[in-house]
């Protein structure tokens, strides 16, 4: 219950703060990236004024969020003192005032309101008298984009004829029969143009002459574009002011960026950056979204008057650049695989204008600035996020990253990651086997395969014994070499029937480490 009562207390301070012209909108958002969710400004609001009657007609440029409109009405006693009120909610562009006086001047006004009770901006200002004569060019509106207008024609009694005309003496006017809406035509050129109309009776009384005035609007232009971005390259989330000048109110202007980025609205309402109302200079602070990428783009203007005049498009004089730099991956822990190989894997990226991976190596720390990085991997597969490097050295520490590119050139780096390869072990040594003679002259030298996984050589290593002298170790030399493991004997020939022959097999891996097998030794003597 004290819930209902506080807010039945609360309801009429509401009210008055979203009805009352000149105050704050206490629903207004705050974000200016968010305009759209206020209903658009009236423009047009005209007024056709009879006997005690004014119709008063407006138009709005977009009725997606308005759920009704607010009418308001100053009765004008005394012009510094203004005094509205609202009259009237209704849904239609259009309102019946009856409650007028022939004679008086009235003021009025309308806004927009959306579902939620959100107020937007009031329209302008239109004044009118209701009077027992009158005539109203395009219902009273203060503008037109056409000579051909209609007028609405009001006369109190038994009015049979008129009389209309482009200037004030009728001069040349014929009398027409009576109508209360005619078409007319109003003198060339742009500007401020009135036509008067009088009216006769069955009786031949005349009225005295009445007149109304519009301004006629047959073209609009853009005087200039700009941007404030200097040419500095922008982000997401910079803020780029842009104000299109065309010198006049209540129109439509939005800027492209190139064709990436079109219609972005901009305003003249003293919002959303705009930094005077009602100018003719229209503006936006304008937050650059994630995702949008373009490299010197030219920035076009578009106006469209109130009246649906539109202006050629112009351009602002410099270009915008704006960089989305690519989502960077995710270095893995990376895997040495042995002494010359270590596994690297990264997080794939997802972005849609991925172009690229390029994987560096570096032999100091800090990859994005070594002078002695190596790119050792690029690939335009995104789905490929391993590689195994190879060629490495034993018991080294190798330092990696991944630049993510993408389709304009733009990388980013990830995180950085480290490994160090094994230590190199020596190989084992292989096992000689007795040597044997097939004839007087060579020996069959032979021993055990090796099983080392980085096998790159056998050295048969020999020197010679002529008993019974000791062996003459000074004619050690390498006889023969072998890259294959399975490579295990070797025929030794052109040897000496009395000479001893000696050998030993030595293993060498990769990296240059050896192992020597025992020594065997054997004669050709048969």
């Amino acid at each position: 219950m004290a819930a209902v009562l506080l807010a039945l207390l609360l309801l009429p301070a509401c009210f008055d703060a979203l009805t009352q012209p000149g105050r704050e909108n206490p629903a207004d958002p705050a974000n200016p990236d968010t305009p759209s969710r206020v209903p658009p400004r009236p423009t047009g609001l005209g007024a056709a004024v009879s006997d005690r009657m004014v119709v008063l007609t407006w138009t709005v440029s977009d009725t997606t969020f308005v759920d009704h409109y607010n009418v308001y009405k100053w009765e004008v006693e005394d012009v510094d003192e203004e005094d509205y009120e609202l009259v009237a909610e209704v849904d239609v562009q259009s309102y019946d005032d009856q409650g007028v006086t022939n004679g008086q001047e009235y003021r009025y006004k309308v806004s927009a309101v959306n579902a939620l009770g959100l107020e937007g901006k009031l329209s302008a200002e239109h004044s009118v008298t209701p009077r027992l004569f009158s005539v109203a060019i395009e219902q009273g509106r203060p503008k037109t984009g056409t000579r051909n207008v209609s007028l609405t024609l009001s006369a109190v009694g038994a009015a049979q004829l008129m009389q209309i005309s482009n200037t004030s003496d009728l001069s040349g006017a014929t009398w027409l029969p009576y109508q209360s809406t005619y078409s007319w035509e109003l003198t060339q050129g742009d500007g401020q143009k009135t036509v008067y109309a009088r009216f006769r009776d069955v009786e031949d009384n005349e009225s005295n002459v009445v007149s109304d005035s519009i301004e006629l609007d047959t073209q609009a232009a853009i005087d200039e574009v700009t941007e404030d971005t200097g040419g500095a390259t922008q982000y997401a989330g910079d803020v780029i002011h842009f104000a299109l000048d065309a010198g006049e109110v209540y129109g439509t202007a939005s800027v492209d960026i190139s064709t990436v980025e079109t219609g972005i609205a901009l305003y003249d309402d003293g919002t959303a950056g705009d930094r005077a109302a009602d100018d003719g200079v229209y503006e936006r602070d304008y937050t650059v979204p994630p995702g949008l990428e373009v490299i010197e783009a030219t920035i076009v203007g578009h106006f469209t008057d109130e009246v649906d005049n539109s202006a050629d498009e112009a351009f602002a004089d410099g270009t915008v650049t704006i960089h989305d730099p690519p989502t960077p991956s995710t270095m893995l822990a990376p895997v040495p695989l042995s002494q010359r190989r270590i596994s690297l894997s990264w997080t794939r990226s997802t972005d849609g204008d991925f172009s690229a991976y390029r994987l560096f190596r570096s032999y100091v720390a800090g990859v994005d600035a070594s002078d002695e990085r190596e790119m050792i991997y690029e690939g335009s597969n995104a789905s490929q996020t391993d590689f195994t490097d190879t060629g490495l050295e034993p018991d080294s520490t190798y330092y990696y990253a991944v630049y993510v590119v993408d389709g304009i050139g733009l990388d980013e780096i990830s995180n950085e990651v480290s490994a160090t390869t094994p230590a190199n072990t020596p190989p084992d040594p292989v096992e000689m086997y007795a040597p044997w003679a097939p004839d007087s002259t060579s020996l069959i030298v032979s021993w055990s395969e090796s099983d080392e996984g980085d096998f790159k050589q056998y050295e048969l290593i020999g020197w010679e014994q002529d008993p019974p002298n000791p062996p003459d170790t000074s004619t050690k030399r390498v006889i023969a070499r072998f890259d294959q493991p399975g490579d295990t004997f070797y025929t030794h020939s052109s040897l000496i029937d009395s000479f001893v022959y000696w050998y030993r097999v030595a293993v060498i891996d990769s990296f240059g480490a050896r192992a020597v097998s025992d020594s065997v030794s054997g004669s050709p003597r048969m």
